[in-house]
């Protein structure tokens, strides 16, 4: 789904804040708590008007009221950015929105705002002219409990509010890469290999290793190899090839050394 509902609110203690996170190594990459990037509170919310009246879960957020843009605005928003989801939460409607990061197709610093498009419909399955998509503009308020690692500079000055946010937003991107299973890429490559087009840290580690540190694919990503490779196993999770030793003689024999018309190999 493209993002979840929420009745209960996020709260600081459901994560591992990024400062603690960075300080020290996790007792263990499974099962422990997302890690909270960025905190915001108070932050302002604009939707064009059209847009809210089409998505009832956002326009849920708030009473929006007009922007000086026309837009509907919606304020009183917590934004909670972690190593997993980014989550919008009002406080007044006890209610919240849950947004994975494949799901933000674009986001990129507006003026005073960080400007979200969320890809709302499958891309794999649904044709161009029924996509659905909605555009988000959140305003920081001033407000912010946790920062992004690299929030407190940027060239000898301080981050902005906004900066922190987009910050934080791309560090999520980054841990959590779009898998393509459709987009091998050149040469039969499969960018949703693990680590291919995203770093394997320790914050998504869980996702691509077991507790007994074999590589598994997580759900939606293809294998690499492609079909005729899906009936080999791995018992140390490595590719097809990974481990194998011959001698000399086996590679002359399936090189068809035994031909008179080879160059053969001295020495």
């Amino acid at each position: 789904m493209a993002y979840e509902v929420l009745h209960t609110a996020p709260q600081a203690s459901d994560f591992t804040p990024l400062s603690a996170h960075q300080a020290q190594t996790p007792g263990t990459f499974f099962g422990g708590k997302a890690v909270l990037h960025y905190h915001c509170a108070n932050t302002k919310v604009q939707i064009r008007q059209e847009e809210l009246a089409a998505h009832a879960d956002f326009a849920a957020l708030g009473d929006a009221q007009t922007s000086q843009g026309g837009e509907g605005e919606i304020g009183g928003v917590d934004v909670w950015v972690t190593s997993r989801h980014l989550t919008l939460w009002s406080t007044a409607k006890t209610y919240g929105l849950q947004i994975p990061y494949p799901t933000i197709s674009l986001h990129a610093e507006d003026g005073d705002a960080v400007l979200l498009q969320l890809g709302l419909s499958d891309p794999n399955t649904t044709a161009d002219e029924d996509f659905e998509a909605i555009t988000l503009r959140i305003i920081p308020g001033a407000e912010s409990g946790v920062s992004h690692a690299d929030a407190g500079e940027s060239n000898g000055s301080a981050l902005t509010p906004r900066q922190q946010l987009y910050e934080a937003i791309s560090a999520g991107q980054e841990l959590n890469p779009d898998a393509d299973p459709d987009d091998e890429g050149d040469n039969g490559f499969d960018e949703t290999a693990p680590g291919a087009t995203g770093w394997i840290t320790s914050e998504n580690m869980a996702d691509f290793v077991d507790e007994d540190g074999n590589f598994r694919m997580p759900e939606g990503m293809t294998v690499l190899g492609g079909e005729e490779d899906e009936d080999v196993q791995h018992a140390n999770g490595l590719g097809p090839g990974a481990g194998t030793t011959r001698t000399a003689a086996e590679v002359d024999a399936e090189d068809g050394a035994e031909d008179d018309g080879k160059w053969q190999r001295t020495g």
